[in-house]
């Protein structure tokens, strides 16, 4: 059969030649080539948006800074694992209670304690116990926990939406202390440096007595009720006060650190500012720690009980922890607990200088108590974009800055005075 010719029935149609096919396709080669580049640049950028956006402090963890000891926070408490609800007389005369599964741990969650109490917490440090009672979970870590009766609460919203573990009681009504304890075997013990990191609420327990933050027997953190002040006891040495008068806040969160260096001085931090009581205070000898909330089993010694309030994370270094490990750890206990309020600034010009968001009017009210000569103000988002700047004339006792352009997130304000000294405080806008 003869071939039919396309040129007759479509006299204006032209064949294309091989060097304008030719052409055609490495001109879509070259568009594709150009929008897959585009487009991976495009998925990069907002990987690493999403990434900064996340947690600015993601790649840190107390974990990662050595010689970690000790590591418990209110993150790692798990209900099905930690938490005790049982209180049935079945409960109370289990013949194991120690060896109980959690629905059959005792717990009195009618009178004090109504989601639960803290049967076991997860100790993150690397540390392999020698003995006791080892669950199944636990693949490394101290073992702490209390198998007695009177656990401690387990408050799910306690700090900024997170969970926190309750202590004590008015101790007229409990015959036995709440505290937590790790097992003998296992005990602390701080033979040279150290640093110790407690992010607690103490609530004033309308008792004349003192009482006793963490420790082991006559080894001890104690909290001095007629001065609101910090004493802490090394075996070998005197009960000595380390902390000014009225340091320490009642009925507010608070990160109370402990440290000690090479030479025995101790120095002691409340919220990133330091508020040791002197610059002598040394303590040599060996410093135990077994009991939190607590310093030994129900009344304790040296005439103190329990603490009553609230703790969220516990940490302890056989080192003294260095000045970038130490502001490292005091911010992710801010970032992760504290929703960014803390000043970790040592910066003496503003150690009274209040930030406080009022997102009801979508303002932030500075308070100036030492009337510092501000120069400026910066807003950043979390992955370092600036997003507003403010100059300041009025440098009086308040200064109130609009954030209603402001999406919800979290933001940081950088505070500059007339010398360029800052001040940084995270603030979530919601």
């Amino acid at each position: 059969m003869k071939k039919p010719n396309i040129q007759n029935k479509f006299p204006h149609y032209q064949s294309p030649n091989n060097d304008e096919v030719s052409g055609n396709i490495k001109s879509l080669k070259k568009t594709k080539t150009v929008l897959e580049f585009i487009l991976w640049i495009i998925l990069i950028v907002w990987i690493y948006i999403f990434a900064g956006a996340a947690n600015i402090f993601a790649q840190f963890n107390p974990k990662d800074v050595n010689n970690l000891s000790f590591f418990v926070e209110s993150l790692e408490l798990d209900t099905s694992q930690h938490i005790a609800h049982c209180e049935t007389n079945f409960c109370l005369d289990h013949p194991n209670t120690e060896g109980a599964i959690i629905t059959e741990q005792y717990c009195d969650v009618t009178s004090s304690c109504s989601e639960g109490c803290v049967r076991r917490w997860l100790d993150q440090s690397d540390y392999v116990p020698s003995g006791g009672f080892n669950p199944p979970e636990y693949t490394s870590g101290r073992n702490f926990g209390q198998d007695d009766s009177e656990k401690p609460c387990y408050i799910s919203n306690c700090i900024n939406g997170n969970p926190c573990i309750r202590g004590g009681g008015p101790y007229n009504s409990f015959t036995q202390d709440k505290y937590l304890e790790i097992q003998i075997p296992d005990f602390i013990y701080l033979t040279g440096e150290f640093s110790i990191f407690l992010l607690a609420k103490p609530i004033d327990q309308q008792v004349t007595g003192d009482w006793s933050y963490f420790g082991q027997s006559n080894s001890f953190l104690r909290h001095n009720v007629s001065s609101n002040n910090l004493q802490l006891r090394v075996p070998g040495n005197l009960v000595r006060t380390i902390s000014a008068d009225n340091s320490v806040n009642l009925d507010q969160w608070q990160i109370i650190e402990i440290h000690r260096n090479s030479s025995d001085l101790v120095t002691l931090f409340i919220d990133g500012i330091d508020s040791t009581r002197n610059s002598n205070i040394t303590l040599p000898g060996t410093f135990q720690i077994g009991y939190l909330l607590s310093n030994f089993k129900t009344t304790g010694q040296f005439n103190q009980t329990g603490m009553y309030g609230d703790v969220a994370a516990f940490l302890v270094y056989d080192k003294k922890t260095t000045e970038t490990e130490t502001d490292n750890i005091r911010n992710y206990l801010d970032i992760n607990y504290l929703s960014g309020t803390l000043n970790t600034s040592t910066n003496s010009l503003f150690e009274k200088l209040e930030v406080v968001p009022n997102v009801s009017n979508n303002q932030i009210r500075i308070i100036n108590s030492n009337n510092n000569d501000i120069n400026k103000i910066l807003i950043y988002d979390q992955i370092g974009r600036l997003i507003q700047k403010i100059k300041v004339t009025d440098t009086g006792l308040e200064t109130v800055i609009d954030v209603s352009n402001l999406k919800s997130g979290s933001y940081h304000l950088i505070i500059i005075d007339q010398n360029l000294e800052q001040i940084k405080r995270r603030f979530i806008k919601h």
